[in-house]
C-alpha cells in the first residue's frame, strides 16, 4: 500500500510539474508591473518630492467606484449559487483578523495598521487574473464573489479598523459600497450603457491601478530601513494567518473543486494596495503600512505559486 501511494504522488507531482511553468511565468507577468510602477513613483519621488494628497483624494472618491461598477455590471453575478463559498470568503477575512489580533506585536506595527493588511488582500489586480489563469471561465464567478465582499467589508470594517471608530456613515454614504450595489444591480437587470458613456467611465477606471501603485512607491520613497523590516516579519505573518485560516475553515464548510481552490488562492494574495491609501488617510502608519504592501507583493513571487500548488492538489 505504501508504494501504490508514493508512485501516485510521483505521477502527481510528474503531471503538475509542466503546467506549473506557464503559470510561474504568467505570474511573473502579472506581478513584475506592480513592481515596475512602484518603482516609477519611487524614483520619481525622490528627484521631485510631489505632493500626491489631491491625487490620492480624487483615486478614491471617484476612480475607484466608477471601476468597482464597471467590473461588476460587466459580469454575471449569482450569490445564491455560491452561498458556501460566499460565507467561507466571509469568514476568511473575519477570523484571520481575531486570530492575527494577538499576533500584531509580533509584526512591528500597531494593531490598526496591520489588522487591515491581513483581512484584505489584492482581489484586483492580482487575484482576478490570477484565479483566471488558474481555472479560466469557471473562476470568474468566484473572484467576483470575492471582490463584492472585500470592497463591502473593506471600505466599512477594515476603514474602521484604522480610524479607530465606526462611522455608520462609511456603510450607506460610502460612494464604495453604492458602487458595488448598483454594478451587481445593472448586471441582474442586464442593463447596457450607452457605448460613449462606458467608454467614459472605463477611461477613469482605467487610471486607479497605476496611479496607486506609482502613490505607493512616492510613500516608500520616504520609508525608513527598519520599515522594510516590518514589512517582511508582517509578510510572513500575513500568509501563515491567512493559509491557517483557509485550511480551518475548509475542514467545516464543504467546498470542492474550483471554489476550494480559489479560496486557497484567495488566502495567499498579497495585502490590498489599498490598505496604503486608508492609512495615508487616517495617518495610521502609512510608511510601515506601504513596506508591508510591497514587501508583500515581493513575497508573493513566492506565495502565489505555492498557492497554486495547494490549489490543485
Amino acid at each position: 500500500m505504501p508504494l501504490f501511494q508514493t508512485d501516485n504522488r510521483l505521477s502527481l507531482a510528474a503531471h503538475l510539474q509542466p503546467s506549473l511553468r506557464p503559470m510561474l511565468s504568467t505570474i511573473a507577468t502579472i506581478t513584475l508591473p506592480i513592481f515596475v510602477l512602484a518603482l516609477v513613483g519611487f524614483f520619481y519621488s525622490r528627484r521631485v518630492k510631489p505632493d500626491l494628497a489631491g491625487a490620492n483624494k480624487l483615486i478614491v472618491d471617484i476612480a475607484l467606484p466608477v471601476l468597482i461598477f464597471i467590473s461588476l455590471s460587466a459580469k454575471s453575478f449569482d450569490p445564491i449559487s455560491a452561498l458556501y463559498f460566499t460565507g467561507a470568503s466571509i469568514a476568511l477575512i473575519l477570523l484571520s483578523g481575531l486570530i492575527a489580533w494577538p499576533l500584531a506585536r509580533f509584526s512591528g506595527a500597531s494593531k490598526q495598521a496591520f489588522l487591515p493588511c491581513v483581512m484584505f488582500a489584492n482581489v484586483g489586480p492580482v487575484g482576478i487574473p490570477l484565479i483566471a489563469l488558474a481555472y479560466g471561465p469557471e473562476g470568474v464567478a468566484t473572484v467576483v464573489v470575492l471582490l463584492v465582499i472585500s470592497n463591502v467589508l473593506h471600505f466599512t470594517l477594515g476603514a474602521g479598523v484604522m480610524s479607530g471608530q465606526v462611522d455608520w456613515r462609511m456603510v450607506y454614504a460610502n460612494p464604495l459600497v453604492w458602487a458595488t450595489v448598483l454594478g451587481v444591480g445593472s448586471s441582474q437587470l442586464q442593463l447596457e450603457l450607452p457605448t460613449w458613456l462606458h467608454t467614459s467611465l472605463t477611461m477613469i477606471g482605467s487610471v486607479l491601478v497605476p496611479m496607486m501603485l506609482m502613490s505607493l512607491g512616492v510613500r516608500l520613497a520616504s520609508s525608513k530601513i527598519e520599515d522594510a523590516q516590518v514589512g517582511a516579519q508582517a509578510s510572513v505573518l500575513i500568509l501563515i494567518v491567512r493559509l491557517a485560516t483557509a485550511y480551518a475553515l475548509l475542514w467545516f464548510i464543504p467546498l470542492q473543486g474550483v471554489e476550494r481552490g480559489a479560496l486557497i488562492l484567495f488566502a495567499c494574495l498579497p495585502p490590498a494596495v489599498f490598505n496604503f491609501m486608508l492609512a495615508d488617510k487616517f495617518h495610521v502608519e502609512p510608511n510601515k503600512v506601504a513596506s508591508t504592501v510591497i514587501v508583500g507583493h515581493l513575497c508573493s513571487l513566492a506565495f502565489l505559486p505555492l498557492g497554486i500548488w495547494l490549489a490543485l492538489i
